[in-house]
């Protein structure tokens, strides 16, 4: 079935004028940003000026990016309905829960020990100066794996709405992120986020009406289910672990991710994070379940033989009025572009403050680090776009590995720095270890999906490995001093 696609020429001119006037936008607060970008206090994280609203949604539009949006969403048309429940274990773990257990505590222990980076607040709260180099490449190295899948994502996106070349849409993508990240870092990281995250909202609003006015509700329902009973029942066409391992991996997201723990770090103060909770909770609900719905209804508008990363594309062609395409389109490149832009700078502070100033302590000054960190974000832009161009896998299998990998390393040693006092020097440095060679040897021998194993992929056994590493060896090993512990850890 070859779906009735809107004419490139009869939109062309308002998605156009609406993607220049969003990219306009964007161009004044990286001016903005480098304006107020005097430090490198202000470059990390801009001098905890943010407030609720807008720390609230720019943590939303670094979460969830063109990986989902055209990533998973094509994954759901692929697998079905059951990919709801992915939704539903973001909303309380990646979202709620992360707020809460997190929030407070990670805002508190950066200002504790004048950490910049996540890297160097773990190489602080455990006194292991030995970890924070190990940290630093891998998250260059999940970062990167990240920043591809999203910059992938939003180049399909140009492609078939402008029929385009791929290498055309990549470079209008890279040009505009790389300009307002490298001009203020953190500043206009994040208010750029707050309006990506609002466009988002609205575009995301126009695909849902778009979708129901085309498919109806239960209606929808019952004709994906003339496709196969599989794609309205659990657990789809997917094993059961192939979707457990999804809601692990992204739920973990903001639990082992330095681009968005890092966020934590600009907020105002902790009543900013408590009063952000409800804001950034109801934001996710619309977001993810538009998502989670819309995937699988594009098998009922598109029929059954759409490549995965090109449905939602074309879904938008099929179904949306020139004016929504402009919109929703606005809304993808909003999510893409604030998640690329704080993964890259992420790299970019891996690189630039925890690899190159601890090599050279009494050579390189914060100011210099500065004026470097911008060099490095260029050169993490262009890597990300080489890499993107190759094209080496699926958004969501590049997105999963990258995930898999960053948390098996963070995510034990940062909640137990936060809430176990036992936790040892040695102990961060055997899990982090640990935990992401195994998410390397297990995607290895067993493929990124976990085809080779039960469809298990790669987080489950880098969290089991990793957990098991960091309490066992704390347990056999020193104690930190009693002293740095209540100062790190007085909330």
């Amino acid at each position: 079935m070859q779906p009735d696609l809107v004419p490139v020429e009869s939109y062309l001119a308002i998605a156009v004028g609406v993607f220049i006037l969003y990219v306009a936008l964007n161009i004044f607060i990286g001016l903005y940003g480098r304006a107020r970008t005097k430090t490198a206090r202000d470059y990390y994280f801009a001098s905890h000026s943010v407030g609720p609203w807008a720390i609230a949604l720019a943590y939303g539009a670094t979460c969830y990016s063109a990986t989902l949006i055209i990533g998973y969403g094509g994954l759901s048309y692929k697998i079905g309905t059951s990919m709801m429940w992915i939704a539903a274990t973001n909303i309380l773990i990646m979202t709620y829960l992360a707020w809460v257990v997190l929030g407070k505590r990670v805002r508190k222990m950066q200002e504790n020990l004048d950490a910049y980076t996540v890297m160097e607040l773990l190489t602080k709260r455990f006194q292991n100066p030995k970890v924070r180099p190990i940290l630093a490449i891998i998250v260059m190295f999940s970062m990167m794996a990240y920043s591809v899948a999203v910059l992938t994502g939003t180049a399909r996106l140009f492609q078939v709405l402008f029929e385009i070349e791929f290498l055309v849409a990549l470079i209008i993508i890279v040009t505009v992120i790389g300009f307002y990240i490298t001009m203020g870092g953190i500043v206009s990281t994040i208010y750029a986020n707050f309006l990506q995250g609002a466009v988002m909202f609205l575009g995301m609003v126009v695909l849902l009406v778009g979708v129901l006015y085309r498919v109806g509700f239960t209606s929808g329902f019952e004709r994906l289910a003339e496709f196969g009973t599989e794609y309205v029942s659990m657990p789809g066409t997917s094993t059961w672990w192939f979707l457990i391992s999804l809601c692990l991996v992204t739920s973990l997201i903001p639990w082992g991710m330095p681009q968005i723990i890092s966020m934590l770090y600009s907020a105002k103060n902790v009543r900013a994070i408590r009063l952000a909770v409800p804001i950034v909770t109801v934001w996710s609900f619309v977001i993810l379940y538009t998502v989670y719905f819309t995937g699988p209804m594009a098998r009922v508008v598109l029929g059954p033989d759409v490549e995965t990363d090109l449905v939602m594309p074309t879904l938008f062609r099929a179904i949306l009025p020139s004016l929504g395409i402009g919109v929703v389109l606005s809304g993808v490149v909003a999510a893409s572009m604030s998640t690329a832009s704080a993964t890259t700078l992420q790299a970019s502070f891996a690189l630039s403050r925890d690899l190159l100033q601890p090599a050279f302590p009494k050579k390189i000054s914060d100011e210099t680090i500065l004026k470097v960190s911008r060099y490095t974000t260029v050169l993490m832009v262009v890597i990300a776009f080489a890499l993107s161009y190759l094209r080496l896998g699926t958004i969501a299998d590049i997105f999963n590995f990258g995930a898999a990998a960053s948390c098996a390393a963070f995510v034990p040693p940062l909640v137990c720095g936060l809430f176990w006092k036992r936790g040892t020097s040695k102990a961060i440095l055997s899990s982090t270890v640990l935990g992401f060679l195994t998410v390397l040897l297990w995607t290895f021998f067993f493929g990124l999906k976990g085809q080779g194993f039960y469809g298990i992929q790669a987080i489950i056994p880098g969290q089991i490995v990793g957990w098991l590493a960091f309490i066992g060896v704390s347990l056999v090993t020193k104690q930190l001093p009693k002293e740095h512990l209540e100062k790190a850890m007085k909330y």
